[in-house]
């Protein structure tokens, strides 16, 4: 199967904003902060490195295995002892990179 060389380096700018936004949140997050905080972060994060968000992003924790979308104006923050699971997507003109960081703090 032959892959045009602009759609790889799509894939490719796409994977490396995710990896560097992933790199640059886990040492963001903390106990206590805002889950809406994470995905406002995580997007403008993207959005500076010039991809887009490529889905909502997610933040799970505990017992919540994934998908767990803050909506607007959420007040629930990072418990004290908890793991939480950060999901990332960013994307160049639909060609998409997903990648996903856990964080234990117990």
């Amino acid at each position: 199967m032959f892959i045009p060389r602009e759609v790889l380096q799509k894939y490719e700018i796409a994977g490396k904003i995710a990896r560097e936004v992933r790199e640059e949140i886990k040492n963001s997050v903390h106990e206590g902060m805002p889950l809406i905080d994470i995905c406002e972060k995580v997007e403008s994060l993207i959005r500076k490195k010039e991809g887009k968000p490529a889905f909502p992003c997610n933040v799970s924790i505990n017992e919540i295995a994934a998908h767990y979308t803050s909506p607007p104006l959420d007040k629930q923050v990072i418990p004290k002892d908890s793991i939480v699971k950060v999901d990332i997507g960013a994307h160049i003109d639909g060609y998409i990179a997903d990648t996903a960081i856990t964080i234990c703090f117990s």
